[in-house]
Formats: structure tokens, sequence, C-alpha cells
């Protein structure tokens, strides 16, 4: 695969809706301390890059899957919080570790570390392959603050449009256990 499809995959995943992203729109919508938000962002996909860029040749494939459940529960958690008007005030140091452990957690972290960089990469393609992570979350998530800054709203209609995505999003990772049964 070249570079530069590489990069424009690593883009498009990042890029895509997702609960981050959800996050970091709602915050810019409401007219948060967005900053905040990106750092808390940024150190979500770095540690879980780093996790995952470091034990993948030691996991057992069922690792996913306990991942996946471990996900469902906060982003489901996360979601009814936000619905129960209960708001994300990314001024508040509990809000911003909320932002932190639902991206270390997104699924798009362990996508990218697991199915798009190359299972025999050596430790320094595996750090440029991390640094690419973390500047194009960087960048998407900028592009979702951007946006998040154009919609106009109150707190409470992003609060439980993204607490129903967030919600939306655990379901979707639950399909296949659906689909099995």
């Amino acid at each position: 695969m070249s570079n530069s499809l590489f990069l424009l995959e690593a883009f498009l995943v990042f890029v895509a809706p997702g609960p981050t992203n959800a996050l970091l729109m709602a915050g810019a919508a409401k007219r948060e301390q967005t900053t905040r938000l990106l750092a808390a962002q940024a150190c979500g996909y770095g540690i879980a890059a780093g996790f995952w860029l470091m034990s993948r040749p030691l996991m057992p494939p069922d690792a996913i899957q306990t991942l996946k459940f471990i996900a469902v529960g906060w982003l489901s958690v996360l979601g009814l919080r936000l619905m129960a008007s209960n708001p994300i005030d990314v001024s508040g140091r509990r809000d911003r570790l909320s932002l932190l452990a639902t991206t270390a957690l997104n699924p798009k972290a362990f996508i990218y570390c697991l199915a798009m960089v190359p299972m025999g990469a050596g430790p320094d393609e595996l750090g440029v392959s991390w640094l690419i992570l973390v500047g194009n979350t960087a960048l998407t998530g900028s592009l979702w603050v951007l946006l998040g800054k154009r919609l106009r709203g109150g707190r409470r209609i992003a609060d439980k449009v993204v607490g129903a995505a967030l919600v939306g999003f655990a379901m979707l990772l639950l399909r296949p256990l659906f689909i099995a049964i």
C-alpha cells in the first residue's frame, strides 16, 4: 500500500462520525473550551494506540470482543447520562476524563492499530504509525470542533442528541452479537 493511500484511509477512519467526534462537536456547539477537549482526545488516542501497537502480537483473538463489551458499557453509561440532562462540562476535570476514556475505548484506535498498520512493522514503523494516528486525530477532531461551532442550538439539545448517538454507537458494537443470536 502506498503512503498516500494509507494516510487517506487513516484520515477517513478518524473523520467518520463516532463517539469522540460527537463529544467534540457537542462541546463546540455549546461554546465550551474546545482546546481542552482536543487535548483529552489526543491523550486518549495516544494511550490507546500505544497500548494496541505494543501489545498486538500478544493479543488473543477474543481480546477485541472483550474490549467491545467494555466500550459498549462505557458508551451506554455516558450516553444515558447525557440524555438524562447531566451535561458534559469540559471545564470540569471529570468530564475531560470522560472524553479521554471514551477516546481510549473508541474502536477506531484498535481498527487502525490492528487492521491498518502492517503486522510485520518494526519499532520505527510503529512509532511513525503512532505519530500518524495522533496527527490525524488532531486534524479530524479539529474539523468536528469547527462543525460544532457552526451549529446553532441549545446545550440541552446538543447533550440529548450526542447522548442518543453514543447509545446508538454502543448498539452498533453489539450488532454482531444480535446477528449471532
